[in-house]
Formats: C-alpha cells, sequence, structure tokens
C-alpha cells in the first residue's frame, strides 16, 4: 500500500520552523548566530550569561529586526540564560540563586527586563508571564557601534557589576548585586565540615576574614578559639588577641599578645612588626624590630628590619646604623640590595659597599 509522508513532513516544519542558512540544529554544524557566554565572579557568587549573537549586516535592528514594546529573547536561537549561584539583585529586586531565560522588552527608552523560570525553552516563542520571577526597569543609552550582540560586566566592585547589553549603537545597562558578606557566612560552616576542617588554617582563614571585614561576631571568635585548639601558634593566638581588643577586653588581649611574643621566632616576630608598621602602628612595631634584633643580634635581615622600622618614624641617624651594621654581617645578597638602597635614600655614599659586592 503507497502511504504519503507530506503530512508527516508538514508536522516536522511544524514543529521546527524554518531558519536562515546555517541555523539548523539537527546536527552539530556551524550556526549563523554563534553561541556564547561570559562570566563575573563577585565575592564568591558566579554569574553567567549564555547566548547566541546575531550580527546587525545591513539592517536596522531597533523598531525593526528586533520590534519596540514587544516580547524578544535578548539574543538569538534558544533562551539567553542567566545563571547565578548566591543570591542577587536584579537593580533592586532581590532574586534566589537559579538559571533563568531572560526576555526583554525593548522601548525606545525604557526597557524591561525579565527573569522567567522557564530556561529552557526555544527563543521568546513559549515565553509565558507567568513564570516570571522578576520584572525591573532600566533606561538603554547610546553605545559604541558593536556589530554582534554583545554581553559583558563592567563597573565592577566588591559586591556588583553592570551587566550591559551591546548591539548596533545602543547599550542597556543592567545592575546586578550581592550581599557578599551574607553570602560567605551562610557557606562558612559547610566549607568546615569537610577534611580540612582537621587543620588549623581554614579556622583562622574564616575567622580572619570576619575580623577583617568586622563581620561574624561571637562566631568569629569561635573559629580563632578552634583554631588554637587545633595548633596553638603566633598567627591565630595573634589575630584572637587582635580580635579581643576590638571588642574591648583589652586586658585579656594583652596577655595573649604577651604569650604570643615571648613565643615567636625570629620570622613571627619579623613578620609581626611588618604588620604593626603596615597598621600605622609605628612606634610599637620599632619596638618589636628592637626585640627581635635584641633576641638575634647576628641576623643581618633583623638589622635591615630594624633600619627600614626607623626609617618609617623618621629616626635616620639609627636607620643609618642598623643599615650599615647589617651590611657589615655579608648578608644574603637580597639583603644586602634593600640595605644599600635604603641608605642611598638617606642620603648615605654607598659606593664602598657596591664596589664589595661586585
Amino acid at each position: 500500500m503507497h502511504r504519503s509522508f507530506l503530512p508527516f513532513a508538514l508536522l516536522l516544519i511544524a514543529a521546527y520552523p524554518l531558519r536562515t542558512k546555517g541555523q539548523w540544529t539537527f546536527l552539530d554544524l556551524p550556526v549563523e548566530s554563534q553561541a556564547a557566554s561570559v562570566s563575573q565572579r563577585i565575592g564568591t557568587t558566579e554569574f553567567t550569561i549564555t547566548y547566541s549573537r546575531p550580527a546587525v549586516k545591513d539592517r536596522v535592528i531597533w523598531g525593526e529586526v528586533v520590534p519596540y514594546d514587544r516580547i524578544w529573547r535578548a539574543g538569538a536561537n534558544e533562551n539567553t540564560v542567566l545563571t547565578a549561584t548566591s543570591d542577587f539583585t536584579l537593580e533592586s529586586q532581590r532574586i534566589p540563586a537559579g538559571t533563568y531565560g531572560l526576555h526583554m522588552i525593548p522601548g525606545r527608552n525604557d526597557w524591561t527586563i525579565i527573569l522567567s523560570s522557564d530556561h529552557q525553552a526555544w527563543g521568546s516563542y513559549y515565553y509565558d508571564q507567568e513564570n516570571d520571577v522578576a520584572r525591573v526597569q532600566v533606561n538603554s543609552k547610546p553605545g559604541p557601534m558593536t556589530k554582534n550582540l554583545t554581553y559583558e560586566f563592567n563597573e565592577v566592585t566588591a559586591d556588583g557589576a553592570t551587566l550591559n547589553l551591546r548591539w548596533a549603537a545602543l547599550q542597556v545597562p543592567i545592575r546586578i548585586g550581592v550581599d557578599v558578606h551574607a553570602v560567605v557566612l551562610a557557606r562558612m560552616d559547610d566549607q568546615l565540615r569537610g577534611l580540612s576542617s582537621y587543620n588549623w588554617e581554614p579556622w583562622y582563614e574564616a575567622a580572619r576574614y570576619c575580623h577583617d571585614e568586622r563581620i561574624g561576631g561571637d562566631q568569629a571568635m569561635k573559629y580563632v578559639d578552634r583554631s588554637i585548639q587545633l595548633q596553638p601558634n603566633f598567627e591565630n593566638q595573634s589575630l584572637k588577641a587582635d580580635m579581643l581588643k576590638a571588642a574591648g577586653k583589652t586586658a585579656e588581649a594583652a596577655a595573649l599578645k604577651q604569650t604570643m611574643i615571648d613565643g615567636a621566632t625570629n620570622a613571627q616576630l619579623n613578620t609581626y612588626a611588618y604588620t604593626l608598621l603596615n597598621n600605622g602602628e609605628k612606634e610599637e612595631a620599632v619596638r618589636m624590630f628592637e626585640l627581635n634584633v635584641k633576641r638575634h643580634p647576628k641576623d643581618a635581615n633583623a638589622q635591615d628590619s630594624l633600619g627600614e622600622g626607623y626609617m618609617m618614624v623618621g629616626n635616620k641617624e639609627a636607620a643609618i646604623k642598623a643599615f650599615k651594621k647589617s651590611l657589615s654581617m655579608d648578608p644574603p645578597e637580597n639583603v644586602k640590595a634593600n640595605s644599600v638602597r635604603c641608605l642611598k635614600k638617606l642620603g648615605v655614599d654607598t659606593s664602598a659597599y657596591e664596589t664589595a659586592r661586585k
């Protein structure tokens, strides 16, 4: 019996509308509007836009190829998709972490940006407003001529960025934000449940971050206490002393810091002195440099560091003496080079040291 395949062919055409040359997707072949993705990390949150990039060619894009006041796929081919690994804000609207279909309604000035829970449809042909997770309004503005539709992250800050769509001579900026501290704290305990939690370093890092960013409160103190419990050392005890001082517990802080200094190695005390120096506590830094030299009088590097400390407080005469003392000890090349450089800054003739070095 002869059967006609025409109805089946018509069904296929209805299911898969004809597209421009090179746009079929039955096989993995090159397509005209090529796929692309762009990512940006904000804090610990990853944002990714996956889209296809149509070209301007010789067409009028806005108002013709892309009509005003009609839903648009914000790209070509499949859904343009936005993925965020943590909760975020789109303009001022809070959005849960997830993957979303990105659609837009272009206007001559005002644009509507839409995130849909349906991110697997073909373009905007199956868009359903009931799936909207967010709608925000933004303003477009003139931009540099862009041949292929482009998404990029600009104006990146510690807690946000601008997602910018550019095509033809237009750009559409969309502000994205993240409550970075809230995200970090929410994940902190999960990160401290793995194998690494048996080491002191992760607990120290958690406490260090909380202290530096002034967040975490009592939880941060628990982190540093756990670090000390696993392995007491100069780093975590110094941090706890700083945290106690910040909490107004000055007597406890001073006692712990003294214990820490009493047991410090040459390198630890030297590093601690530089930390004080960088924090603007110059007089205390010099006191630590002096203590280190007293404990290790034959160490050229300790003398060199003391010289830098004296330079920072403006004690030129003592600085010169310390650098010359360091150079008299036949120091390693890096220490020698630093002492010579500093002496030059202080106006001292270093030719004898440089000749000896050659």
